[in-house]
């Protein structure tokens, strides 16, 4: 169900049936694409630590992933237009997997900003916009009560990091970290 210019109302959204899998899709969408660079403040005084770097450093790898969600909506717009909701936001999450998985294997803080921040960040928000323009197509009737149980994916992303957090208190390498995620 792509989102095409120029095609009119189109049919009535179904409110219910598949609109309930794309709502918890959309709930865990949100989810990571806010608690994602929410979530890098959990691990950093260890990343300051493992790569010798200080406070501001750090900082960057959050401000240039949300830079990246908020600043890509025209691009993730355009994309949209042109190839529809589904491809636009498989792409995005291929990307933003690729992006955490290769930040696991950084060596140093300049990859962590390009893995973690440019390449995650684009990958979410190739996720993000498009998947609040498909719970408009499923949801008409129920749209306000859609878009609250979307918005709090970010709440219960938020949650299970801290839970994360403590379970990752001890002393633990990169690699296990990888594991934790």
């Amino acid at each position: 169900m792509g989102v095409r210019m120029g095609q009119g109302r189109g049919p009535p959204a179904p409110d219910g049936g598949w609109g309930w899998a794309v709502l918890l899709s959309c709930f865990v969408v949100t989810g990571f694409s806010y608690a994602f660079p929410k979530a890098v403040s959990i691990y950093f005084k260890e990343l300051m630590r493992d790569f010798g770097v200080g406070y501001s450093d750090t900082a960057w790898i959050s401000s240039i992933m949300l830079a990246m969600l908020y600043g890509s909506g025209p691009v993730s717009s355009i994309m949209v237009n042109k190839f529809g909701c589904r491809p636009v936001m498989l792409f995005g999450g291929l990307l933003a997997s690729a992006g955490m998985v290769a930040a696991s294997f950084t060596t140093n803080i300049v990859q962590l900003y390009l893995t973690a921040g440019v390449a995650t960040g684009m990958g979410l928000a190739l996720n993000f916009q498009p998947s609040l323009i498909m719970l408009g197509c499923y949801f008409d009737r129920r749209r306000p009560l859609a878009n609250g149980l979307a918005a709090a994916g970010t709440v219960q992303t938020m949650c299970v990091c801290v839970c994360v957090c403590v379970l990752s208190q001890s002393d633990t390498s990169l690699g296990e970290k990888r594991l934790l995620n």
